[in-house]
């Protein structure tokens, strides 16, 4: 299993997204010039975003996209929701049964099967349990964000330097 590229990225927006004041957004276009990816990409992780209801949307002159939930009730979970869906992890492909052939009919649990439960529930657990508030206080003691800050003013403030 890989993470995509989308979830490390809604990761970003969304801590980006916290550091802005209230009743402020934010388009896509300034937040993908800012982290270096894709704008068209960005969008389309940012409407999975809005779908799951991790952000809002504005529409107008100054839309843009918010937080919609403070960053304790958003888990790594969450994100990967978003962005890589609700379905199963790990899929088996059952094949105990082609596998074992002319025995197929004595075929137990699957070990495979059993395994990748396993590391799943395992796997959903952590995710679950790293709130991106967490990560917010980390990379506060870790960095001054002295100019990821100073960017957020100035998008705020686009008047200042007239």
């Amino acid at each position: 299993m890989k993470l995509s590229s989308g979830w490390e990225q809604s990761v970003y927006v969304l801590l980006i997204l916290a550091r802005f004041p209230d009743n402020r957004s934010m388009n896509s276009i300034m937040l993908a010039d800012r982290l270096c990816v894709s704008q068209s990409y960005l969008k389309k992780i940012i409407k999975l975003l809005v779908n799951e209801g991790l952000i809002t949307s504005t529409t107008g002159k100054n839309g843009g996209f918010s937080l919609a939930k403070p960053l304790n009730e958003i888990t790594f979970y969450d994100v990967f929701l978003a962005i890589e869906g609700r379905g199963k992890i790990f899929q088996s492909q059952q094949l105990l049964k082609n596998f074992l052939g002319s025995e197929s009919d004595k075929a137990k649990p699957c070990a495979i099967t059993n395994a990748l439960d396993t590391i799943e529930n395992t796997l959903v657990k952590t995710l679950s349990a790293i709130t991106l508030e967490q990560v917010e206080k980390e990379t506060q003691a870790n960095y001054e964000l002295k100019d990821l800050d100073r960017w957020i003013w100035e998008t705020n403030h686009p008047d200042a330097y007239d």
